[in-house]
């Protein structure tokens, strides 16, 4: 078990990297178009519509 952790050990880094900047760069992408339909004065509403007819 070892020896597959040392080999395979920065990729194991680069992949949790990556994971851990995607969750950021969602988060991030989130709170700003938030912010920007808060600035804009949007109101979004449901259109109360049954989910089955």
């Amino acid at each position: 078990m070892m020896a597959i952790f040392k080999r395979y050990s920065l990729a194991m880094f680069f992949l949790l990297l990556i994971c851990s900047l995607m969750v950021l760069a969602t988060i991030g992408v989130k709170s700003f178009s938030d912010k920007m339909v808060k600035d804009a004065g949007i109101v979004v509403e449901p259109k109360e519509e049954p989910l089955t007819k």
